[in-house]
């Protein structure tokens, strides 16, 4: 990993300027930036309801048959905290900026990632997305490794043991480099703190769950990233997987996907409008779509389903990884 060590605003700013932009008129765009709470909290609610119910559920199956579907589909759930983490960071989901960080709080535990660390990592990644060396959220490497993206990625083991390592050696105060190279000094302690917290409420739940004498605790809080992963590692890897690295351009190395609404909107934050998010990160979720249909004459025709994306992807990177150079080319309207 080459280091890119904390740059400030300004030299973000400029990265930014450098990707493509597509016209669209600027009072629109205005409009579609606007946020609101209304579906912010519409979607939260549906959301946490969902994961609780399927909780309840996954509980009073222990023990019976149908544990393992019932703790699939909760893990499933559980997973897609993924898209929150990530979309409360953003701090685009609320127009009351609390409301965005509370919750960007509770997501980062669930989803198993290190709050201080992951809302600066993720910066750089919109800074320079898929451009090899640099950044941190590279999920299909190149060669890509078919056993880390096909049985290690998406059972999410890699992430969370990598996540485990890093939230430990900060809880010790050691910083690590993804630390040195994207959070700014003055967040470090912070980051120290909240990884000593995560630390500490892992160890009381393994504690708790030796105490009742029942793996249940475990199952609810510390596995679900894992066994319920599956789903949410390829929608994840859908976003930029087998595409072109080193752009300036997020039509060539980014991924829209037009999915159901409980797939793509419940569960993932509408992130499908993935090269719509990266081109304008601060629309909320609920204005993508109304987004790509304002630009949707200058991106690449998007895949249409799950199927179709999988369809394009998994050749892809099949391909990269036995000639790193290749990558799919997206038809770009002139």
């Amino acid at each position: 990993m080459v280091n890119y060590s904390y740059q400030p605003i300004e030299k973000q700013h400029e990265n930014m300027q450098k990707w493509y932009k597509p016209k669209i008129d600027q009072k629109l765009l205005r409009t579609l930036m606007k946020r609101q709470d209304g579906p912010g909290w519409l979607n939260t609610i549906l959301y946490f309801s969902l994961l609780f119910i399927t909780g309840y559920i996954a509980y009073l199956s222990w023990g019976k048959w149908w544990a393992i579907p019932a703790f699939f589909v909760y893990g499933t759930v559980y997973a897609f905290s993924n898209a929150r983490w990530h979309e409360y960071g953003h701090r685009s989901v609320f127009k009351t900026r609390w409301l965005n960080d509370f919750f960007y709080e509770i997501s980062c535990f669930i989803a198993y990632f290190e709050a201080v660390s992951w809302r600066w990592s993720h910066t750089h990644h919109h800074s320079r997305t898929i451009h090899l060396g640099v950044d941190y959220e590279i999920q299909v490497g190149r060669p890509a490794n078919l056993v880390d993206c096909f049985v290690f990625e998406i059972f999410g083991i890699k992430r969370v043991y990598f996540e485990f390592k890093k939230i430990l050696l900060h809880s010790l105060g050691i910083i690590t480099q993804v630390a040195l190279d994207c959070v700014p000094e003055n967040q470090r302690k912070r980051m120290i703190l909240t990884s000593r917290i995560y630390m500490a409420i892992k160890i009381l739940v393994i504690i708790w769950a030796f105490i009742i004498e029942s793996f249940l605790p475990i199952m609810f809080v510390v596995l679900p990233q894992m066994y319920g992963s599956p789903l949410l590692q390829l929608t994840t890897m859908l976003q930029h997987g087998g595409l072109k690295a080193d752009s300036w351009d997020h039509r060539e190395s980014s991924r829209t996907v037009i999915l159901n609404p409980i797939h793509g909107w419940l569960l993932y934050f509408n992130m499908q409008y993935h090269i719509e998010h990266h081109i304008f990160p601060q629309v909320p979720f609920y204005n993508l779509p109304k987004l790509h249909e304002a630009i949707k004459d200058q991106l690449p025709k998007p895949n249409y389903g799950f199927i179709d994306g999988m369809l394009e992807m998994i050749p892809a990177i099949i391909k990269q990884s036995k000639d790193p150079q290749y990558y799919y080319t997206k038809k770009i309207p002139a």
